[in-house]
C-alpha cells in the first residue's frame, strides 16, 4: 500500500499524520508518500518519499488534481500500477484509523472509501456543522457506493488499486472536485466500487470564512464537473441529490411551522408517523455525535454534552448547510483551488490531536499555523493519453 498525502506545505499536520500512521505499526508492506509543490517548502519527517511536482509539468487537470496526476504517472514509471498495489489518499487535515487502513487494504474493490468523522476538536460549533457529512455518508455513500455507483464521492480515505488509477487517471479539465470526478469516471470505465465501515478522522474549518471558502470550492467544483466533465447519467444523479436536499429541507421546515402554529391540522392517524420520522432524523444526529466524539479527548460528561448538542443543533446544522450553498452560489465561481488553515489559529500547538485507534488521547496540543496561500499553477495544456491495456491490467 502507498499512503499518499497531498499538500502545499502544511508541515505540522502532515508530520503529525505520518507519526500517527507510523505508530500503528502496520503489519504489511507500505510506503508513505508526500506529494507537494516546489514553492511549498517544508520539512516532512518520516515520509518514505517526498514527491515534488515539477513546475513545467502540464496536463488537463489543475491544482491538486494536477499533483495527483503527476504522482500517478510516476507510479507507472516505477511499475507500481499493479493489481496488488493499493493507493490510499489522505488529505493533510485528517488521518485514517488503523482499522480503516487494514480494511481498505483487503477490500475486494477497485475503488472504495469509508466514513469521514470530524473528530479533531469535535465539540466546536463549526465541527457540529460537519455532522451532516457523517450522516450523509452513513445513509447515502454506504448505499450507493455499496451498490457500485456513487453519487457523492469524498477524497478523505479514497483507496484505489494501482490498475484502476492507471486506467481512470486524474487527467480531466477540472480545478476542484477531483475525487468526485475520479469516482464517477471509475464507474464509467468499469471499475468496481465498495464501501468500508470505518472512519477517517478529519478536521472541520476553524473559522466561518474558511467554512464558506471550503464549501464554495466544493460547490463550484461540482458545478464545473456537472457541466463540463461528467457524463449525463452522473450529472443527473448529482443534480438530483442537490434538488432532493433543498426540497426536503424547505418542505419539512414549512410543514413544521404550519403544524406548530395550527395552520396545518393533522389527522390522528398521520401524526404518530410524523413524530416517528422526526425522532429518526434526530437520532441520526445523535449517532453522528456518538461517532465523532468517540475518536478524540471527548469522554464522560463532555461526550454526553457533545451528543446532546449534535441533536439540539440538528435544525441549525441543516439550515447552515443550505444557507452556505446559497451564499457560495451567489459569490460565484472562484476558478481556483483556495486552501484553508488546517490548524487552530488560536492554539499554540498542532490541533491534529494524536489519538490511538481506540480513541484515547496522548495529549498533543494545537500549534499556530502559517496561513496557506492560494494554490496557483499553470493552466493545463495537454490532453489525456490512454495507456496500453497490458500496462493498466498489470500484464
Amino acid at each position: 500500500m502507498i499512503i499518499q498525502i497531498t499538500t502545499v506545505g502544511n508541515e505540522e499536520t502532515v508530520n503529525e499524520i505520518i507519526r500517527r500512521i507510523r505508530g500503528y505499526q502496520l503489519a504489511f508492506p507500505h510506503s508513505i508518500w508526500v506529494v507537494t509543490e516546489p514553492w511549498a517548502n517544508a520539512n516532512y519527517q518520516g515520509a518514505d518519499d517526498v514527491i515534488v511536482v515539477p513546475e513545467d509539468f502540464h496536463c488537463q487537470a489543475s491544482y491538486k488534481a494536477r499533483a495527483l496526476e503527476y504522482a500517478r504517472r510516476l507510479r507507472i514509471d516505477r511499475r507500481l500500477n499493479d493489481f496488488y498495489v493499493k493507493i490510499l489518499f489522505v488529505d493533510d487535515d485528517g488521518v485514517p484509523t488503523k482499522s480503516y487502513i487494514e480494511k481498505v487494504l483487503v477490500a475486494d474493490f477497485d475503488v472504495c472509501e469509508g466514513i469521514p468523522a470530524p473528530r479533531t476538536g469535535y465539540g466546536r460549533f463549526l465541527s457540529h456543522m460537519d455532522d451532516l457529512r457523517t450522516i450523509n455518508c452513513l445513509y447515502m455513500c454506504s448505499v450507493f457506493q455499496g451498490i457500485g455507483h456513487p453519487i457523492h464521492v469524498h477524497g478523505e480515505g479514497l483507496c484505489v488499486r494501482g490498475t484502476a488509477e492507471a486506467l481512470v487517471t486524474w487527467d480531466y479539465q477540472m480545478f476542484a472536485s477531483e475525487d468526485l470526478v475520479f469516482g464517477h469516471m471509475a464507474v464509467i470505465d468499469g471499475r468496481t466500487w465498495g464501501f468500508v465501515w470505518d472512519y477517517v478522522e478529519i478536521t472541520s474549518p476553524f473559522t466561518w470564512r474558511d467554512f464558506l471558502t471550503q464549501r464554495r470550492r466544493w460547490l463550484w467544483g461540482n458545478i464545473h464537473a456537472i457541466r463540463h466533465v461528467l457524463p449525463l447519467r452522473s450529472s443527473v444523479l448529482l443534480v438530483g441529490l442537490y434538488v432532493y436536499g433543498l426540497f426536503t429541507f424547505v418542505v419539512s421546515t414549512i410543514g413544521i411551522v404550519l403544524a406548530l402554529t395550527g395552520a396545518l391540522p393533522l389527522q390522528s392517524s398521520v401524526a404518530p408517523w410524523l413524530v416517528f420520522s422526526m425522532a429518526v432524523w434526530l437520532s441520526m444526529f445523535a449517532l453522528s455525535g456518538v461517532i465523532n466524539s468517540g475518536g478524540g479527548a471527548s469522554k464522560g460528561i463532555r461526550r454526553v454534552r457533545d451528543v446532546i448538542l449534535a441533536v439540539l443543533l440538528a435544525f441549525v446544522t441543516s439550515a447552515v448547510a443550505i444557507g452556505v450553498q446559497i451564499v457560495a452560489l451567489l459569490k460565484g465561481n472562484p476558478r481556483r483551488f483556495d486552501v484553508i488553515q488546517k490548524t487552530d489559529p488560536k492554539a499554540r500547538k498542532t490541533s491534529l490531536v494524536t489519538t490511538s485507534d481506540h480513541g484515547s488521547s496522548t495529549g498533543s496540543e494545537p500549534v499556530a499555523p502559517v496561513p496557506e496561500p492560494v494554490v496557483l499553477v499553470p493552466e493545463p495544456v495537454e490532453t489525456r493519453s490512454d495507456l496500453p491495456w497490458n500496462m493498466v491490467d498489470g500484464r
